[in-house]
C-alpha cells in the first residue's frame, strides 16, 4: 500500500465503525422496543450514539436509566466536556470520583478539567490522587512530573524555585506533557503552564518551542481584539532571545510589525519586516507587509519593489484558504488592481497603466479591469490605445450603451464645433436608450464638464466685444473705421448664436437643477450680447 492510499484507508475504517455503531443503535433500539427496558441496554444505546457523534441523543438516553451508577455519570462528563461545557462536566466528573474513589478516568478527567478552568492551585493534589490511581508505571511517572509542574506553578509566584525533578524528564515525557497542556484549550492556563516549564527547563528546546508558540498565540489573540500595544509588549521581550527556531522567528517578526504598524509606527514596523524576510525570503504576505507598511509611510515608490515580489511569489508559496479556488490568481489580481488604483490617485499613468494590464492579462476577459484600463488610457492622452481597448469591451457587451458613451471621452473638446459634435453623439445615444439610468448618468456628467467651457467661450467673446465698444466710446466718430467694426460684431453675433444654439440643446438633455440654472443664465447673456452686437450694426 502506497502512503497516499492510507488517509483514503483510514477514513473507510472510520466509515465502517460508524456504520457498526449504527447498526448496533438500531439493534438497541429494537430491543427496547420489544421490552428489554434494561439499565444496560439503554447504556449500551447511549454509548452507541456517542461514537456515532450523536451528543444529545446519549445524553438523553444516559437520563433514561433509572439507576445511574458512576460510569453513567462518567460518560455525561465527558459528553459535557465535549460540548466545551467545563462547569457541568467539572461537576459531573466530581459527583463520579465521590461515587466511586478508586476510578481513575474521573479522577483524571476532573484533574484535565479544573486545569481547563483555570483551577491549578487546586490541581497539584488532585494529580496526586490521579498518580495513586494510575493502571501503569508510565501513567504513573508521568503523572509524578505533571504533580511537580503544577507545585512549580505555585513556587514560582511566591518563592521563585521549581520542583527539581522536573529536571529528570525524558524528551518522550516531556511531549507527552506538552501535549496535555496544549489540549487544555483555555489560552491564559496554557501560557502560564509552558512558561513555567520553559523556565524550568532552560536547556530544552522542546520546551522553549512550546512556549514561544504560545506566545505568539496569545499575541494573535491580542491583535484580533485590536489590543495591538499589549501584543507588542508581550513579543517584544522574545526579539533577542537566542535558540528560538526558524519558523517561530519569522512569526515573531511578522507579528511585531504587524503589531508596530497598527501602532502607526511604520518605520519599526518596517524594520521588523525586513528581518522576517532575511530569514524567509520567499514568503509572499511578509512582502506583502513590508510593502503596506511602506505604504502607511507615503512611500509608495519604495514599497513597489514589495508588490513586485509579492506578485512572482504567489503562485508558488502562497497556501490556498479551504474552499477558494485559484486564490493565488484572485490574490494577484485583487492586488494589481489596487496598486492600479493608487498609482493613478498620483497621476503616475504610465505606472498605473502597468499594473492594470498585468491584471487583465490575467483575466483577459474581465470587463471590469477593461474598462478600468480604458479610463487610465483616457487620462495619459493615449486615444489609440484607449480607442483599442473600448473594441475590446463592445466586442465582449455589444449591447452595452455606456461603452459607445465612452467614445465621447476620447473627444478632445476646444471649440464651437467640438461642442456640437459632442451634444450630437449625445443624443444619439440617448435616443437609441431613452430610459437607461447609466447613459442619462454619462450624459449629465459630460455636458456638466462641457458647461464651463461654454461659459469660457462665453467670456472671451464678450471681451472681444468689449474691447470694440470700448474703442468706439472713446474715439472720435470719423476717426472709426465702421466697416472694420461691422465685421467684427458680425463675427461675434454669429458666434453668440452658435453658442446660443448650444445651450438649447444642453436644456433638455440636463436633469440636474443646478446645471439648467447655469446654462439658462448663460443663455441669458448670451441674449443680451447678441442685442448689443445688433444694436451696433444697425
Amino acid at each position: 500500500m502506497s502512503a497516499t492510499d492510507a488517509p483514503e484507508n483510514g477514513q473507510l475504517e472510520n466509515g465502517a465503525k460508524a456504520i457498526r455503531c449504527a447498526d448496533a443503535a438500531h439493534l438497541i433500539e429494537q430491543a427496547l422496543e420489544t421490552g428489554c427496558q434494561t439499565d444496560r441496554a439503554i447504556y449500551l444505546l447511549a454509548l452507541a450514539y456517542k461514537r456515532q457523534g450523536k451528543g444529545a441523543d446519549a445524553r438523553n438516553a444516559l437520563l433514561r436509566i433509572a439507576n445511574p451508577d458512576a460510569h453513567v455519570f462518567l460518560q455525561m462528563g465527558l459528553l459535557s466536556l465535549k460540548e466545551q461545557q467545563l462547569v457541568q462536566a467539572e461537576q459531573d466528573f466530581a459527583r463520579v470520583l465521590q461515587m466511586d474513589p478508586a476510578l481513575f478516568a474521573a479522577c483524571f478527567n476532573l484533574l484535565l478539567t479544573r486545569l481547563s478552568l483555570g483551577q491549578i492551585k487546586t490541581c497539584a493534589a488532585l494529580a496526586a490522587q490521579a498518580r495513586d490511581l494510575a493502571p501503569s508505571p508510565e501513567q504513573r511517572r508521568l503523572l509524578d512530573f505533571l504533580r511537580a509542574w503544577l507545585v512549580s506553578c505555585g513556587q514560582r509566584k511566591h518563592e521563585g524555585s521549581f520542583d527539581l525533578s522536573l529536571a529528570d524528564m525524558t524528551p518522550d515525557e516531556e511531549n507527552a506533557l506538552i501535549d496535555l497542556a496544549r489540549g487544555l484549550g483555555r489560552l491564559e492556563v496554557v501560557l502560564e503552564l509552558l512558561q513555567v516549564l520553559a523556565v524550568a527547563r532552560p536547556t530544552s528546546v522542546q520546551a522553549q518551542e512550546a512556549y514561544i508558540e504560545v506566545v505568539l498565540l496569545k499575541a494573535r489573540h491580542l491583535v484580533d481584539r485590536c489590543e495591538w500595544t499589549q501584543a507588542e509588549k508581550l513579543l517584544q521581550p522574545f526579539v533577542r532571545e537566542h535558540g528560538i527556531g526558524k519558523a517561530n522567528q519569522v512569526a515573531l517578526f511578522n507579528l511585531l510589525g504587524c503589531c508596530t504598524c497598527l501602532n502607526q509606527d511604520s518605520e519599526s514596523a518596517g524594520e521588523y519586516f525586513r528581518d522576517a524576510i532575511k530569514l524567509a525570503p520567499s514568503d509572499p504576505r511578509l512582502q506583502q507587509n513590508l510593502a503596506l507598511s511602506l505604504e502607511l509611510d507615503n512611500r509608495l515608490f519604495d514599497a513597489e519593489p514589495h508588490w513586485n515580489r509579492y506578485f512572482d511569489l504567489l503562485d508558488r508559496h502562497l497556501p490556498s484558504p479551504p474552499g477558494i479556488a485559484n486564490y493565488p490568481e484572485q490574490a494577484a489580481y485583487v492586488g494589481l488592481s489596487r496598486l492600479a488604483a493608487k498609482f493613478a490617485e498620483k497621476e503616475k499613468w504610465p505606472n498605473a497603466i502597468q499594473y492594470q494590464q498585468r491584471a487583465l492579462r490575467l483575466r483577459p476577459r474581465d470587463t471590469d479591469a477593461l474598462e478600468r484600463l480604458f479610463h487610465l488610457y483616457a487620462q495619459a492622452k493615449r486615444p489609440d490605445d484607449a480607442r483599442k481597448t473600448l473594441r475590446q469591451l463592445q466586442e465582449l457587451k455589444p449591447q452595452e450603451p455606456q461603452y459607445q458613451l465612452y467614445e465621447l471621452d476620447l473627444i478632445e473638446v476646444n471649440g464651437l464645433r467640438d461642442i456640437e459634435y459632442l451634444l450630437g453623439e449625445i443624443e444619439r445615444v440617448h435616443e437609441q436608450y431613452p430610459n437607461d439610468a447609466r447613459v442619462d448618468e454619462k450624459m449629465v456628467n459630460t455636458i456638466g464638464n462641457v458647461i464651463p467651457l461654454m461659459g469660457n467661450l462665453c467670456d472671451q467673446y464678450t471681451d472681444q466685444l468689449n474691447r470694440v465698444l470700448s474703442q468706439i466710446r472713446r474715439l472720435p466718430n470719423y476717426q472709426i473705421n465702421w466697416s472694420a467694426v461691422y465685421d467684427v460684431m458680425s463675427d461675434l453675433q454669429r458666434e453668440f448664436h452658435k453658442l446660443r444654439r448650444i445651450t438649447n440643446r444642453c436644456l433638455p438633455l440636463l436633469t440636474n437643477e443646478e446645471h439648467r440654472r447655469v446654462v439658462r443664465n448663460l443663455a441669458e447673456h448670451i441674449d443680451r450680447k447678441i442685442e448689443v452686437c445688433r444694436s451696433v450694426r444697425a
